[in-house]
């Protein structure tokens, strides 16, 4: 036997010729053994259309013949072959030559079924790995913005629909390595019960109903998030393998996010400390502070305040921002803060202040651009005399008035004064009960907000807060301008009340 003969009978399909009329001619050792007869029965002597069932012989009679006779080709038409076991499912390919001959090639259904059914679970398992794939690039890139421990808490509790879980919860270790239910969503939040202390795997799994996800780090365990799964129609049951992924993408997250919170508590405490000054006690005066760390850096920023004694009446204050972040930042903001107690006095007044403080920051590079407002108040009469180096205006908060911005006695920031000119300074006569409220730029300043809008706002939430106690009144301020969960920058606020003379 030739080569091109073996390949004719050991073809896994089986192949066949047919006269014009569908007699079998020749067909190879494959398709004999489907039809369970030998050659000498088949060639010559039957035609196709004999071989198959009932049906399939009237089919090709009526529909296949007339059809190879019209188009001359017919593709993957089910039929079924009468085999010596029954009937054999097989999809049959004609093709009609121009000697009128027909070649026929005739494949199982069955392992055309099995070969389509493998097809599928390999695409179904090839789509399920890109969600799995596309769901962990989601959950690394929402872990990778997060900002602390909560920060990383919330974020992953923001892909619990994605987790195929319908309620969940994060739980966090506390110094003590307790594990403390920090947030949740859903029915999960109230109804799950405190987590068993255990030796935690690596991998996800399946405790009580609930799937509990190990959040380990290098240094330890940080958490467990504890999902309630989705059990409605249709639902797939969890993929704890691309859960345990999950975990160690948190536990990674958790594990930069407590160097964060280390990081920005040291920074706090640093900016804490140069602010920390014993504010002035006067029956006349109610001074006022606050500072809000920013929440969108490490570092320590350049903003500060200060108040005190000039002499037993007169009252200084001083609010300002230096340009800049950092070490530098933070030295030049105290280099200044100092600057403006040693150049004031009850003599000099707040414009030759901040001309004398222009020579200053010349020899104090990081301190140039610095804004700062300057006042003195007479604790007598009420006057306050001012003057503003590029800073934002104070908001008066008049008892029996309408609160209003000042935006008297502006000049350019430090160091950048023309030389030789005096800045301009104003004055506010405040009535008993008045206030006024100096703050630095991160309470009005937002990427996706004008800052007259911001300005309109704070007139609006100070007249609010004016008739609250003064740190009541700071705290609203800063609560309604600065709602939790929103990134900003340092914030410095500096209330000033006075309550006139006996």
């Amino acid at each position: 036997m030739n080569d091109r003969a073996a390949a004719w009978d050991e073809a896994p399909c089986g192949l066949l010729l047919l006269a014009d009329d569908g007699t079998v001619l020749d067909a190879n050792a494959t398709f004999l053994q489907w039809a369970g007869r030998p050659a000498g029965e088949v060639l010559g002597r039957v035609r196709l259309s004999q071989l198959l069932s009932v049906g399939g012989r009237i089919y090709w009679e009526t529909h296949l013949s007339p059809l190879l006779h019209v188009e001359g080709r017919a593709e993957e038409v089910a039929l079924e072959l009468r085999g010596p076991g029954g009937r054999v499912p097989v999809l049959v390919t004609a093709v009609a030559a121009p000697d009128g001959r027909v070649r026929v090639s005739v494949s199982s259904a069955r392992d055309r079924s099995r070969y389509e059914r493998e097809l599928l679970a390999a695409r179904k398992e090839a789509e399920s790995a890109a969600e799995r794939t596309r769901l962990l690039q989601d959950v690394t890139a929402a872990l990778s913005a997060a900002v602390g421990r909560e920060g990383v808490a919330a974020a992953l509790l923001r892909t619990t629909p994605s987790l195929a879980a319908r309620a969940a919860t994060c739980w966090l270790t506390d110094p003590a390595g307790r594990l403390i239910a920090h947030s949740g969503t859903g029915e999960e939040a109230g109804s799950t019960g405190p987590l068993p202390v255990r030796s935690w795997p690596r991998a996800a799994v399946v405790a009580d109903g609930r799937v509990l996800v190990p959040l380990h780090g290098q240094s330890g365990l940080h958490g467990v998030l504890s999902l309630e799964p989705d059990d409605g129609a249709g639902a797939e049951p969890p993929d704890l393998a691309m859960l345990t992924a999950v975990g160690q993408q948190a536990g990674a997250a958790l594990d930069r996010a407590g160097l964060f919170d280390r990081s920005a508590a040291i920074s706090h405490q640093l900016q804490q400390a140069l602010l920390t000054a014993p504010l002035p006690q006067d029956e006349r005066v109610d001074v006022t502070t606050a500072y809000r760390p920013g929440v969108e850096s490490l570092e320590v920023g350049g903003d500060w305040h200060d108040a005190f004694h000039l002499d037993d009446d007169v009252l200084g204050v001083a609010i300002g921002d230096v340009v800049g972040r950092g070490l530098d930042a933070a030295i030049a903001m105290g280099q200044l803060r100092s600057a403006v107690r040693a150049l004031a006095g009850p003599d000099v007044g707040p414009a030759r202040v901040l001309g004398a403080l222009d020579t200053f920051v010349q020899r104090v590079p990081d301190s140039t651009s610095a804004t700062v407002l300057y006042g003195e108040l007479d604790l007598l009469t009420g006057r306050f005399r001012f003057a503003c180096a590029g800073h934002l205006p104070p908001l008066l908060l008049e008892r029996d008035g309408t609160p209003r911005l000042v935006w008297d006695g502006r000049s350019t920031p430090l160091g950048l004064n023309v030389p030789g000119s005096e800045r301009p300074e104003a004055s506010v006569d405040l009535a008993p009960g008045d206030r006024l409220l100096l703050y630095t730029d991160g309470l009005v300043e937002r990427r996706d907000r004008p800052l007259p809008t911001r300005l309109d706002e704070l007139v609006a939430v100070g007249a609010q807060s004016r008739t609250l106690e003064p740190g009541a009144a700071v705290r609203t301020v800063t609560e309604r301008m600065l709602p939790p969960g929103e990134g900003h920058d340092d914030v410095c606020l500096l209330l000033l009340t006075w309550r006139g003379t006996a």
